[in-house]
């Protein structure tokens, strides 16, 4: 039975989350550099104020000897309120060779000098487990601890490249949208993308969010 949990990254993660970001061909060099500075602070610090870290780990008991699991294929470390789901596509996804193994990682953190506002920074899942609804179990999960902690807007920032087009359609999916762009902020036609998402505690709340159409 394959089952999706998530539980806080540990120092033994770091390098591997550094391969799984490499490998998706989506950032830069210099963006790895500062992957990897973001994990070495949250490392240091775990259960400090700044970075939080939820990594995707996808596991087959059927190769755990005498291993009793439960039958609910979404389990969490720390269940919190949010939405649980079935494993979905679960006889194409690729079986890691271990019977454990890191497959994403969220980081996000609250936003300095804001009341209510966070940020999500990082949100990877592996190349051969794309498209098979991980990324956006990672997010529901990370949005349903920053709502358990108060949280009630959530920005992101990203790119304006063609290669972060997907990066971008999965946050309009998921009901971000987008304030504004910088122009030419990283680079020459590079601009600043920024999201945001207001979380609804009510779903009364969340039609009131819904933007009018014509």
């Amino acid at each position: 039975m394959l089952t999706l949990t998530f539980r806080a990254l540990r120092s033994d993660d770091r390098d591997l989350a550094i391969k799984l970001a490499s490998e998706t061909e989506v950032f830069r060099p210099a963006e790895l550099v500062v992957l990897a500075e973001v994990l070495d602070d949250y490392l240091r610090s775990p259960g400090g104020e700044g970075y939080h870290t939820l990594v995707a780990e996808l596991a087959d008991f059927r190769l755990a000897a005498g291993s009793d699991v439960s039958e609910d294929p979404l389990a969490e470390s720390t269940p919190l309120p949010g939405p649980e789901y079935p494993l979905p596509f679960a006889s194409v996804i690729p079986m890691p060779p271990p019977t454990t193994a890191l497959i994403g990682f969220i980081i996000y953190g609250p936003t300095p000098l804001t009341l209510h506002t966070w940020d999500v920074y990082w949100i990877v899942v592996g190349k051969p487990y794309q498209r098979h609804g991980i990324g956006k179990r990672l997010l529901e999960a990370a949005e349903a601890r920053i709502r358990a902690q108060r949280g009630e807007v959530i920005r992101v920032e990203t790119s304006s490249l063609p290669s972060y087009e997907a990066t971008r359609r999965f946050y309009e999916k998921h009901g971000y949208r987008l304030a504004g762009t910088i122009p030419d902020f990283y680079a020459p036609g590079d601009s600043l993308c920024i999201y945001y998402k207001r979380l609804a505690s009510s779903a009364a709340e969340a039609a009131a969010d819904e933007p009018v159409r014509g």
